[in-house]
C-alpha cells in the first residue's frame, strides 16, 4: 500500500499541512471504514496477537504507519523532502480520564531533526481501536540539514541580541526545522526554550521567559517567541464575601498553605518582581496577624481553580502532577508603578512558575489586590496549563488563542456554579478598572474595543501582533458555543461539557503554531471523542452547533 507523498490542507500562516479523521465524524466514515478493513492486511497490525493487549504507543505507531501508507487516507502521507522521508517520533501517551481514551502524540522529524510545531495525535478507545487522527506536518524543502554554526555560537548570538538581556545558564539549543511566519519560509534553526529575561534590562512590559530562534546557517536571531504573557489589570476588594479555604496549622499560627490542594500564598511585601525576582515567592502568610482581604482573595481563588481542575477537568493542578500552585501578593514592579513611585502596580501575571499580583489603593486607603476576581485568577493560571501542554506561541493568531483560552476558562470557572448560562456574567474583570469598566466583554467584544469577526482582524506590530485584541474573535466563537441552543430552546452544552471539550482541544489537539481554524478543528475533534457514545442524531447536533458557532465569526 505504498503511496506518493501528497500535501494535505495547508493551515493559514504556520507552514504546516493539516489532516484529520474521526470515527464519529460523518465526513470521515468512508476513510475510517477503509482503514479498518485494511488493518487485516497491514503486517504491523495483522501479526499482532491482540490489539487490546498492546501498549498504546505500539499500536498507535502501527495505526499511524498504516494511515500514512494507505491510499484511502488521501492528503495524508509522510512528506518526502529532498529524497528524505519523514519519520514520526513518539513524544508520549496520555490516558484521558474524561473520555476513557488514550492520546498518543508523535512529532515529525526529517534527517532526525524535529519539524517545529508539527504534531500527530492518534486517539485510541478503551479497546485500543483507532478513534481518530489529527495532524499538522510540514515540508521544509531545500533546507540543508547541516548546521554551519555550533550550539555555542547560537548561544552567543542570543547573548548579543539587543531586544532583551537573556539569562542563558543551562540553556541547551536544539536543532529544528522552523517556519518563519513573517517571511513565509523554512529555516534550519537552533531553538533555545524558556530563556529567562533578565529583569530591568528592557523598557516597558516584557515577558518573563522567551524562546529564541537562531538561524543555524547564518547565526542570526530570526524570531523571539514570548512564553509568558503580562496582562494589565486593577482589582477591587474581596467583595465582602466570606470564603472557606484550606490552611495549615504551624505551631500557634495558621498559614496559607492548603496541603490537600497544594495551594500556597505568600506576601512579597511591596518588593519588585522584576528586579528582585530572585526573592520570590516571598514570606508565607500567617495568622496572626489576621489574614488580609488580599491574601484571602488570592488563596481562596487559587483553591477554587485547583478544585475546578481536579473535579471538572480531572487535571491535577496546573502542571498535571499535583505541583504547588503558588501566589505572591503585594508585588510592585517599580518600572510600571503608578500613584507615586513604588506605591501601586496595576498588573498581574503568570511568570512561568507562579502567580504574581499587584495592588492599588482606593480613595479610603484600603488596599485592593489584583487577585480579587476569580475570573482573572483562572485566566492567568490557565496560561500555566497552556505552557505545559500545547505551548501556544504568544504572538499573532497563536497568541490570540493563548489569550482566548485563558478567557474561556476565566469565564467558565467564574460562572460554573450557575447551571443556566443565561444568568452568566460575561464581563471579564468586571468593575476592576478605576472607572468601573471590565477588561473585556466575552459576549460582545466590540464593547471593549475587540473585533468579533475575522473580517475585522487587526494587523498590528503591537502587543505581539494584537494578541489581546484579536482574541475577541475566538472569544465570540466560544461564547456562541456556550449559548447555542436546540430547536426546543435548551442549551446544547452544559457548562461541564463545554469546559471539557475546550480543555481537550487546548491540551490534546493544539500545538505551538495553531491558528484559529486549527482551534475550530480541535474543538470538533474533541467533541467527537467526548460525545461518541451518544445516539448519532445527538452527536450530529453538537457537532453542528460547534461548526455554526465558529462559522458565525468567520472561522471556517
Amino acid at each position: 500500500m505504498a503511496k506518493k507523498s501528497v500535501h494535505g490542507k495547508k493551515s493559514h500562516g504556520n507552514g504546516l499541512q493539516t489532516f484529520r479523521v474521526h470515527k464519529f465524524d460523518a465526513g470521515s466514515k468512508s476513510v475510517m471504514a477503509a482503514l479498518k478493513h485494511e488493518q487485516a492486511h497491514f503486517p504491523a497490525i495483522a501479526f499482532m496477537d491482540s490489539v487490546e493487549s498492546q501498549d498504546p504507543e505500539t499500536i498507535a505507531k502501527a495505526y499511524l504507519a498504516q494511515a500514512l501508507a494507505s491510499d484511502s487516507a488521501r492528503g495524508f502521507a509522510a512528506p518526502v523532502v529532498d529524497q528524505v522521508a519523514s519519520e514520526f517520533k513518539s513524544v508520549g501517551s496520555e490516558s484521558i480520564p474524561l473520555t476513557g481514551t488514550t492520546a498518543v502524540r508523535f512529532r515529525q522529524t526529517l534527517n532526525k531533526i524535529p519539524v517545529y510545531g508539527s504534531l500527530v495525535t492518534v486517539e485510541l478507545d478503551e479497546e485500543n481501536q483507532l478513534l481518530g487522527i489529527n495532524s499538522a506536518i510540514g515540508s521544509p524543502e531545500g533546507i540543508s540539514p547541516l548546521a554551519k554554526i555550533s550550539t555555542a555560537e547560537a548561544v552567543r548570538a542570543v547573548a548579543q541580541h539587543r531586544d532583551y538581556k537573556a539569562a542563558l545558564e543551562n540553556i541547551v539549543p536544539r536543532l529544528n526545522y522552523f517556519y518563519d511566519v513573517a517571511k513565509g519560509k523554512w529555516h534550519l534553526a537552533f531553538i533555545l526554550e524558556d530563556v529567562p529575561v533578565v529583569r530591568g534590562t528592557a523598557k516597558g512590559r516584557v515577558p518573563v521567559k522567551v524562546d529564541y530562534v537562531v538561524d543555524a546557517q547564518k547565526g542570526k536571531v530570526i524570531a523571539i517567541l514570548p512564553r509568558t504573557p503580562t496582562v494589565a489589570a486593577t482589582a477591587v476588594d474581596c467583595l465582602g464575601v466570606s470564603r472557606t479555604f484550606g490552611v495549615e496549622q504551624s505551631g500557634g499560627s495558621k498559614v496559607l498553605r492548603d496541603t490537600l490542594l497544594n495551594v500556597q500564598t505568600f506576601d512579597f511585601k511591596k518588593k519588585d518582581p522584576e528586579t528582585q525576582f530572585n526573592l520570590l515567592p516571598g514570606t508565607l502568610i500567617k495568622n496572626p496577624p489576621a489574614f488580609s482581604p488580599s491574601a484571602v482573595s488570592a488563596h481562596a481563588n487559587a483553591s477554587d481553580v485547583s478544585q475546578f481542575m481536579r473535579t471538572t477537568l480531572m487535571r491535577n493542578n496546573i502542571d498535571g502532577v499535583g505541583g504547588a500552585m503558588v501566589s505572591s501578593i503585594n508585588c510592585i514592579q517599580v518600572s510600571e508603578s503608578v500613584g507615586g513611585l513604588g506605591k501601586e502596580w496595576i498588573n498581574a501575571f503568570w511568570d512561568g512558575t507562579q502567580m504574581v499580583y499587584g495592588l492599588r489603593f482606593k480613595s479610603d486607603g484600603t488596599a485592593l489586590s489584583l487577585a480579587a476576581d476569580l475570573d482573572v485568577v483562572a485566566h492567568e493560571m490557565t496560561h500555566g496549563v497552556t505552557d505545559r501542554s500545547s505551548r501556544l506561541e504568544y504572538r499573532l493568531q497563536s497568541g490570540a488563542l493563548n489569550e482566548s483560552y485563558s478567557d474561556i476558562f476565566g469565564v467558565i470557572v467564574n460562572n460554573f456554579r450557575k447551571p443556566d448560562q443565561s444568568t452568566w456574567n460575561w464581563e471579564i474583570g468586571a468593575g476592576l478598572l478605576p472607572n468601573g469598566s471590565p477588561f473585556r466583554d466575552f459576549s460582545n467584544p466590540p464593547a471593549r474595543g475587540q473585533p468579533d469577526h475575522m473580517r475585522d482582524f487587526v494587523v498590528t506590530p503591537r502587543d505581539h501582533g494584537g494578541v489581546h485584541t484579536n482574541s475577541g474573535i475566538h472569544n465570540k466563537a466560544a461564547h456562541n458555543v456556550l449559548v447555542s441552543k436546540t430547536a426546543s430552546g435548551a442549551f446544547v452544552f452544559t457548562p461541564r461539557e463545554a469546559a471539557v471539550i475546550f480543555y481537550l482541544a487546548l491540551t490534546q489537539q493544539l500545538r505551538p503554531t495553531s491558528q484559529f481554524v486549527d482551534s475550530r478543528n480541535a474543538v470538533l475533534q474533541s467533541a467527537r471523542t467526548f460525545f461518541r457514545a451518544l445516539p448519532p442524531a445527538q452527536l450530529a447536533g453538537r457537532i453542528t452547533a460547534i461548526g455554526d458557532a465558529y462559522s458565525a465569526v468567520g472561522i471556517t
